[in-house]
């Protein structure tokens, strides 16, 4: 039987922001990150997403960057598109990233501070005692801690008993030359408090949105993905000497859906807390930060009842796009501050 201090199950955002940080705050822990996917496999499931995040998410993971060549595009401006034909524009510092590239340089600086990977797939754990002893491929592994970045169909959540908010994403890329610099959401009574979303990558446009009852037609489609996801966060994070990160934690931001960042941010907080010696200390700071906030969820679940008229409604003030439009919105649109507090919030950490 195998044995380490720490394993890391998945190698999404979460798993490998919680392997690096466990060797960066520790170097003397004994560390085994799990992968099911091949390398091949990894880059076809990875870019199965927008790849968008806010140039913030660097200071949230220093001293880790992204290197010139893990940046697609410089994201300078977003474009919402309301119903009645109300649009939206502000200037925003974000980055359409290669997502799969940016991990796996995160994994070599892993393995070179020492960290062990282990490219099979994790099918089973127990708890024995003050241990967890796990079957990864045809190997048995006996460790102190157990971090779960298994996504969003956990088996270690589903072992526990847990059950998390899973909905389902679409995306399509598109042999079409996107507008370069900008991304552009557009919302609907049909999205059901989502929407969708048209991001520039490279030469081709991604085009996505929520598995709903609703078609959209789409031409020069090059290649259609899916994929599920995690949101609205837990009741727990900690288990004992098991803990849940990334979309295994459903800590995906329930209105942007954005992954990346909150799951890194998640993993880091959960290597800071076993360097520590107090798993608990990662339960308590995921839901004092605001990347943990119950107001995201409650106002999704407002937004997803919201008919056209009303998603019209409540940003009509701010077509202006000026102070007096948001001095309007907090005088005669009270009934929907709670909403705004959101939006702004999510703005600043939802991606």
């Amino acid at each position: 039987m195998e044995k380490c201090d720490v394993l890391i199950v998945g190698a999404g955002p979460a798993g490998v922001s919680a392997a690096f940080f466990s060797k960066y705050y520790n170097e003397n822990l004994d560390v085994i990150l799990v992968e099911r996917l091949n390398e091949k496999k990894y880059f076809e499931y990875h870019d199965i997403c927008g790849e968008c995040v806010s140039k913030n998410l660097e200071k949230d993971i220093k001293p880790l960057k992204l290197e010139k060549n893990e940046i697609i595009e410089e994201i300078k401006l977003i474009e919402e598109r309301w119903p009645n034909d109300l649009i939206l524009t502000r200037k925003i510092k974000g980055y359409i990233i290669d997502r799969p590239k940016f991990f796996l340089k995160i994994i070599k600086k892993f393995r070179d501070m020492g960290g062990n990977v282990i490219w099979k797939p994790f099918l089973n754990y127990e708890v024995k005692n003050n241990f967890i002893k796990a079957k990864v491929g045809d190997r048995i592994i006996k460790t102190n801690y157990l971090i779960a970045a298994d996504g969003s169909n956990s088996l270690v959540r589903r072992k526990l008993g847990i059950k998390g908010r899973i909905t389902t994403l679409l995306q399509y890329i598109i042999d079409e030359e996107p507008e370069h610099g900008k991304i552009i959401f557009e919302y609907d009574e049909k999205w059901k408090g989502d929407y969708k979303w048209i991001f520039p990558h490279g030469d081709n446009t991604k085009i996505g949105f929520p598995l709903v009852k609703h078609k959209e037609e789409l031409r020069n489609v090059v290649k259609k993905q899916a994929r599920n996801i995690g949101y609205g966060g837990l009741e727990k994070y900690v288990y004992g000497n098991i803990l849940l990160i990334g979309d295994a934690a459903c800590q995906n931001n329930p209105l942007t859906k954005g992954g990346i960042r909150p799951g890194m941010v998640a993993g880091k907080f959960a290597a800071e807390a076993i360097a520590k010696g107090d798993t608990n200390i990662y339960d308590k700071k995921w839901k004092e930060s605001p990347f943990g906030s119950n107001i995201f969820l409650e106002v999704f679940e407002k937004v997803k009842k919201m008919s056209n008229d009303e998603l019209y409604y409540h940003m009509k003030p701010f077509k202006s796009g000026n102070v007096l439009g948001f001095l309007k919105a907090l005088l005669f649109y009270r009934k929907y501050l709670k909403i705004y507090r959101a939006y702004e919030l999510s703005g600043k950490v939802g991606w």
